[in-house]
């Protein structure tokens, strides 16, 4: 796991107070996963603006150091700049831990930031350090990335990266936009051959999302054969989450969790695992742990 206290400081709350996107929800969180036997902590780094670049615009990334970019939901002081930065590289250096290191999973659990656009910070999200990790993965030997969503929310950002380009697998489960932030984005007249989203209705029990969701991952992950997985491990769908209109349990993140271990396993790639949303504090603490452990339990 990639993790230093200083992460705590991605906190928006700082700027806007009473924000739900609060450090104390990645310290839960990586304090979980630190129980588990067996788990390193390896420290992030900063991420240099040419890396930013990688997906974000200059002139973006110099207004969020100027503390002047933003949005109502997505508030931005020039003292978010460096934590900014840093989660976005805690997420490369869990890639290098993968890639160079020989780990077979690597965890940050402060990312996950899949809403921000190349020119524009939106959804709590500040960064794309998911986009901006699969471009760095590719810039170090990895040509074919499969990255996996299931948050709550679509993951536009991430979409909006690599819709035209067929190296990169982005598949997004989530509340169905019609219901659900960003609304615009995320229905399934937007798939194509490299592209899948899979909206979940309210009301459709966890048995049915199961049953839909399983058997696609391991039809569409091998046969596209990735040299690396991202999964963007929200877990703000579970049906104890205050942003939740779905009726996601536990069950469905292990069995979710199972099925991409099992295929990278197969495939003999690695993984790397990026927090994303989840807001009940002690429950997406124990939801991240369990997920983290069953990656590792089976890989």
């Amino acid at each position: 796991m990639i993790w230093s206290d200083e992460l705590t400081s991605y906190d928006l709350s700082v700027v806007q107070p009473g924000h739900p996107m609060r450090g104390e929800r990645c310290k839960m969180g990586s304090d979980a996963v630190a129980e588990i036997e067996g788990v390193d902590i390896l420290p992030p780094r900063y991420a240099f603006k040419e890396e930013l670049a990688f997906f974000h615009k200059m002139d973006y990334i110099e207004a969020v150091e100027r503390g002047e970019a933003g949005d109502v939901d997505t508030p931005i002081a020039k003292a978010l700049f460096d934590p900014a930065r840093l989660s976005v590289g805690a997420t490369l250096r869990a890639v290098e831990a993968v890639l160079k290191d020989g780990y077979k999973i690597a965890v940050n659990i402060c990312g996950g930031w899949h809403h921000a656009f190349e020119d524009r910070a939106r959804g709590f999200c500040v960064f794309n350090d998911v986009a901006i990790g699969a471009r760095y993965a590719q810039k170090l030997g990895a040509k074919r990335i499969f990255i996996i969503d299931w948050d709550e929310h679509h993951g536009d950002g991430t979409q909006r990266a690599f819709y035209e380009d067929d190296d990169v697998f982005t598949l997004s489960i989530h509340q169905h936009p019609a219901t659900q932030y960003p609304y615009v984005s995320g229905y399934e007249d937007e798939n194509h051959a490299t592209n899948l989203n899979i909206p979940i209705i309210p009301g459709r029990s966890e048995t049915e999302i199961i049953r839909e969701v399983i058997p696609t991952l391991s039809l569409k992950i091998r046969p596209f054969k990735p040299d690396l997985i991202i999964v963007q491990m929200g877990v703000d769908g579970h049906k104890e989450d205050p942003m939740s209109s779905i009726d996601l349990g536990d069950r469905f993140y292990e069995e979710i969790s199972k099925v991409v271990a099992r295929c990278a396993k197969n495939l003999g790639v690695g993984v790397v695992l990026l927090g994303g949303g989840g807001f009940n504090f002690p429950k997406t603490a124990e939801l991240w742990k369990m997920i983290v452990k069953t990656f590792m339990e089976k890989m």
